[in-house]
């Protein structure tokens, strides 16, 4: 059975996003733009062990396939050079681990099905954000 996370989630609402993008080292002038724009993602099974996350907005957007359990090189939305890990944890969530910095910085990502809602959790050094998404298809 496929997991209830795939199709497309549109962001409804922010919790501790400002925090968590100053913990990572966002810039003012981006984090000021994030806030304010509304994105969509899809998330796709794209067969072959590989999950697509293809996040778009009007400010950035990313479209990245990702092979499950592979150390892969990623440029993040907000201009990270990442080292990101993504598998599934269960049926309904999906655990992404970004590294940067040499290792010295890490961010886990979870992106989970509940209560009808995409949730997409996010935590770097003790610092957690959620953001809340309703499907649109």
């Amino acid at each position: 059975m496929p997991s209830k996370l795939l199709g497309k989630w549109k962001l409804v609402k922010d919790e501790n996003f400002e925090e968590y993008m100053i913990e990572i080292g966002v810039g003012m002038a981006t984090r000021k733009v994030a806030l304010i724009t509304s994105s969509t993602s899809e998330i796709t099974d794209e067969g072959n062990n590989q999950v697509r996350l293809n996040t778009q907005s009007t400010f950035k957007s990313a479209n990245v396939l990702f092979p499950l359990g592979e150390e892969i090189d990623e440029t993040t939305m907000d201009g990270r050079k990442c080292k990101t890990t993504v598998r599934w944890d269960g049926d309904d969530k999906i655990l992404e681990i970004q590294k940067w910095d040499g290792g010295k910085r890490e961010a886990k990502l979870e992106w989970i099905y509940e209560d009808e809602k995409m949730i997409l959790r996010m935590e770097s050094n003790g610092i957690v954000c959620k953001r809340i998404h309703e499907r649109t298809t």
